[in-house]
């Protein structure tokens, strides 16, 4: 029934080959199946260089099926293959100077022996094509399609042809990967010792009917990148694991065992997480791959960075040619996916989970988005994901859950807590996951040894993993006070700032631990319950109170010390954010270090009493408050500050001035801060005597921000402005020269020492207390004599 043949031997059979009716257009060289074109052209040129000794030819292209009917063979199923290696044939014949000899072979009375029935445009094209032999070399053509079209036998029309053009645009990709080539024109027509053939199966002769081809072709579809993927990847696996078998495939040769579980076991598991649409979960499967690349990569190779870059790169498909090209689908990687998938698919629940809880990774939530949109996964995801896959993979037999999930606290808190700005950074964290894998079942023990150092993450966190490893050891209650500390939301694992409160240094972290006994930890107890219950009370009124009981903290904080972290040139009065350097998340990283941030927060928590009078005692605080810097005074009595802008962002300039900034920079929106405090208590003193109050932003540093004073004065309209001056503490009242008949205002403004300039503008100098209360007198005299 079955017989091995070459593209060359099949037209020599025959006489004709003819792609019926009822098949469909030429696909395989359309762009948007550039993966599967790509991968078949590689595959074809590796088997045309290969030596003719070689083991692995010759390459075989699967079955082809038809029958014959009017003398010509008619494909059933295999019309891709047989165009492809159709243009191929005619393409390395140009390039060998060989064309003569496929014209010998292929064109017969003029008309080529394979043939397009589909259309007319397709069949004539064809025709000419194969007949055509170019007047110039290949390695002098630079655009192939652009030569072909421009033959006056090409006609205009054909451009709308489908087959017409896939096939230009697969000579063009041709065109690429062969130019440079010579004789492999003789390897493609070698029927002694083939490089490429197929299995052709003969069927007996019957009608083509459209039903008989919609039953054995219904799918009509090329190959999805999945299906060449896997095809192609159980021939790979044939050469991997050659000295030993990984125990999980219980001696079963891998391939063998990957097929068998890719078509059953793993096949079930996938299903509920298929696309609803095609029911098909090939996007799935490409992108579970493309994420076990990515925490698999061996973090000592110099390529890693770039690997994991291009790996993230939202621009490039997956594909095995990818893959397989640059070494990506190592017995690392393999392993990885094999023993994930055989865990995952091990329980009776759509999805095992092996933690206890969804604290420190939430399983189930990851795999949904690795699925989904591996490229959107953060560094951070990626580290977590890396030990996860790392305690899996090498664990042997039952997880032990408790091992598992204080594996995972430690993997998390470092992951999350350490900062990633390139690929580079989270290689590092891999190279230390991996220098870990010893001491996964026991890892608390060996953090709180001598020994106990990590690397690749950052240092802060590192040491207070290790602190915190110390006392959970000591057990009397400190797994459970520590484990309550981390679950704090916002806090997220990193709680180093409590331990320094408590008189622990992270910076000298191996003497630390050589100082914590079972005593010292005992008089720890108190002072850490105490801080613990102060931050979890502060933090949860300033995510959810931030208004409320949560500006209470700010401006009691405030008045305690200035604690405002530097941001470039900037200083900010903090955000809720969990990950940005104006957040409050970035303070308690720094007070871990100690410092004024540190001295600051303990002292405002030594101040409170128990959980009750907190308010109570926060409000004492801040009333009581005495000696405070300027800048101080004025944000504390003026809670607006603290709506102005989305990064709460303050410039303190060297000569004095303080702005308040909408965004980052001066060059953006900005008021200056003390007239923009004056604005928002003038207000309403000024409202009984009919002046409107109003401020305005500027966006540059040439002009000055300020306040605008508004009146009507017998039935003139003016404005007196309030701006910085340019010296501390020094600010300008002024107006232009009033227009006004009966000369009662520039009286008025004599009386108050208004100075008038050259310019014609009246003004005032002095401090902002001063001037308010010249204001308010103004106010009062206008009404008066208006």
């Amino acid at each position: 029934m079955t017989s091995r043949t070459t593209f060359s031997k099949l037209i020599e059979r025959h006489g004709r080959v003819e792609i019926p009716v009822i098949q469909r257009d030429y696909a395989q060289g359309r762009v948007d199946q550039h993966i599967v074109r790509d991968d078949f052209l590689k595959s074809l040129y590796y088997a045309l260089c290969l030596p003719e000794e070689d083991s692995t030819l010759p390459l075989d292209l699967d079955f082809v099926y038809g029958s014959v009917i009017n003398g010509s063979f008619q494909p059933l199923d295999g019309q891709q293959r047989l165009t492809t290696l159709f243009l191929l044939h005619w393409y390395l014949a140009w390039v060998d100077g060989c064309s003569e000899d496929f014209r010998s072979r292929i064109v017969t009375s003029g008309r080529s022996r394979f043939s397009y029935e589909v259309r007319p445009s397709s069949r004539d094209f064809i025709d000419a094509f194969a007949n055509y032999v170019p007047d110039i070399a290949a390695e002098e053509c630079q655009d192939i399609e652009w030569m072909i079209t421009d033959q006056p036998w090409y006609f205009r029309s054909w451009r709308f042809d489908p087959t017409i053009r896939a096939s230009l645009s697969m000579l063009a990709r041709m065109h690429e990967v062969f130019q440079k080539t010579s004789g492999l024109y003789a390897r493609l027509i070698d029927e002694t010792a083939p490089a490429i053939t197929f299995q052709l199966l003969d069927l007996e002769q019957f009608d083509l009917s459209d039903d008989l081809y919609i039953k054995m072709n219904a799918r009509g579809k090329p190959l999805t990148p999945f299906e060449t993927f896997k095809a192609r990847f159980e021939r790979h696996l044939e050469n991997q694991f050659k000295d030993a078998l990984p125990d999980i495939c219980t001696g079963t040769p891998i391939a063998d065992f990957f097929s068998r579980q890719i078509d059953t076991r793993w096949s079930d598991f996938f299903w509920p997480f298929r696309d609803k649409k095609t029911s098909t979960f090939d996007d799935t499967m490409m992108n579970l791959l493309r994420t076990m690349i990515m925490v698999t990569r061996n973090p000592a190779a110099a390529a890693t960075s770039v690997d994991l870059a291009d790996l993230r790169s939202m621009g490039r498909v997956s594909s095995y040619t990818w893959f397989h090209d640059r070494g990506w689908l190592d017995q690392e990687m393999i392993l990885a996916l094999i023993t994930l998938l055989e865990r995952w698919s091990a329980g009776p629940e759509a999805f095992r989970c092996y933690l206890s809880d969804t604290r420190q990774l939430d399983e189930h939530a990851l795999f949904q988005e690795l699925i989904t949109k591996p490229t959107s996964l953060t560094f951070q995801q990626l580290a977590q994901l890396a030990g996860y896959a790392q305690f899996l993979v090498h664990s042997t037999g039952e997880i032990d859950s408790a091992a598992f999930d204080a594996w995972m606290r430690v993997v998390s808190n470092l992951a999350i807590n350490t900062d990633y700005n390139r690929p580079e950074d989270l290689r590092r964290s891999f190279a230390g996951l991996r220098d870990l894998t010893p001491w996964m079942n026991d890892i608390l023990n060996h953090l709180a040894s001598s020994d106990g150092d990590v690397k690749g993450f950052s240092r802060e966190q590192v040491a207070e993993e290790r602190i915190k490893a110390r006392l959970i050891g000591f057990g009397e209650g400190w797994p459970e006070r520590l484990d309550r500390a981390e679950r704090h939301s916002y806090f997220r694992g990193q709680i180093g700032f409590l331990l320094r409160c408590c008189g622990l240094k992270l910076d000298e972290v191996n003497s630390e631990l050589e100082r914590l006994t079972t005593a010292t930890a005992n008089e720890l107890v108190e002072p850490f319950d105490h801080y613990l219950a102060c931050a979890s009370q502060m933090f949860d009124d300033l995510v959810k109170h931030p208004n409320g009981l949560g500006r209470l903290w700010e401006r009691a904080l405030l008045t305690v010390g200035d604690f405002l972290p530097d941001v470039g040139r900037n200083r900010s009065l903090l955000t809720i954010s969990s990950d940005e350097a104006w957040g409050w998340k970035r303070l308690l990283r720094n007070a871990a270090t100690g410092g004024r941030p540190s001295r600051i927060l303990q002292s405002l928590w030594d101040r409170l009493e128990g959980l009750g009078s907190y308010a109570a005692d926060l409000v004492d605080i801040i009333e009581t408050a005495s000696e405070l810097d300027p800048w101080r005074e004025a944000i504390l009595a003026t809670p607006a500050v603290y709506s102005y802008g989305s990064y709460r962002m303050m410039r303190f300039k060297d000569e004095g001035g303080v702005f308040l900034l909408k965004k980052t920079q001066m060059n953006g929106r900005h008021v200056e801060l003390f007239t923009y405090c004056l604005y928002e208590n003038l207000a309403s003193e000024l409202e009984p005597y009919g002046f409107s109050v109003s401020y305005y932003e500027v966006t540059s540093t040439d002009e000055e921000p300020g306040l605008c004073c508004t009146s009507n004065y017998n039935g003139t309209e003016i404005t007196f402005y309030l701006i910085w001056y340019q010296e501390p503490g020094q600010y300008q009242f002024y107006l232009d020269e009033p227009k006004e008949p009966n000369g009662v205002l520039r009286e008025i403004l004599n009386e108050l020492a208004f100075e008038r300039d050259d310019e014609n503008f009246w003004m005032l100098l002095g401090g902002l207390d001063d001037l308010k209360s010249q204001i308010l007198k103004l106010a009062h005299l206008l009404k008066e004599r208006n």
